[in-house]
């Protein structure tokens, strides 16, 4: 996870003046960089009271009250801030990164927060909780007309991606086939779970790279 953690907050220039707003649950891998994200870049992290966890409103004021610079989320809570925050009147400027994951992307979701008024950086991002929280990210800075989806992006730093097909050769273009992941993101086990282990973590046939 540190390899995920370090690479995202280089790219994204996450430091000691950044607050990260923590709203996702901690049995949930985004929280993982949530706190150690976070604390690693020196930044602040931000927590809502319990009771404010299921109340966007109160993120918004949240947010706005401690100059939130950071919102890591799926795109279902991005949507009720934006929403919530059109609702009250209330301002998110001092928000400047968005990353969003855990479920596809929207391209109205992602024109609305493109249309803020400061220009949020806005990160689609993906992967497997079994491969460090994120092994994939797509930087969003502009939407074609018609556009009707945001691509997956590209690998992270010391991951990699393969889209393989049923033989584990590597598809050409255009070509459907599956992804597999590779590198230091790679979980060791499911926990006193050999057999899922086994099911879900081989070796290439041909490499003996460890997928």
């Amino acid at each position: 996870a540190l390899n995920t953690i370090l690479d995202v907050n280089s790219r994204n220039a996450v430091g000691p003046n950044d607050r990260v707003f923590g709203i996702s649950q901690l049995n949930f891998d985004l929280s993982v960089y949530d706190i150690f994200g976070t604390l690693a870049a020196g930044a602040a992290l931000v927590l809502p009271q319990h009771a404010e966890f299921a109340e966007p409103l109160e993120w918004v004021r949240l947010a706005e009250h401690t100059q939130v610079t950071v919102w890591n989320s799926v795109p279902a809570l991005a949507q009720l801030l934006l929403d919530s925050a059109k609702a009250t009147g209330g301002s998110l400027k001092h928000l400047r990164l968005f990353m969003l994951s855990g479920d596809w992307l929207p391209v109205e979701l992602a024109a609305s927060i493109l249309a803020l008024p400061q220009e949020p950086r806005l990160v689609s991002m993906g992967g497997a909780t079994e491969a460090a929280i994120w092994s994939v990210e797509k930087v969003v800075d502009a939407l074609l007309p018609g556009q009707k989806t945001v691509p997956y992006g590209k690998p992270l730093s010391g991951q990699m991606l393969y889209v393989l097909d049923a033989s584990m050769r590597p598809c050409p273009l255009w070509v459907p086939g599956e992804i597999y992941i590779a590198g230091v993101g790679l979980a060791q086990e499911y926990l006193h779970r050999p057999e899922l282990t086994e099911q879900s973590f081989f070796s290439h046939p041909q490499t003996g790279e460890r997928l």
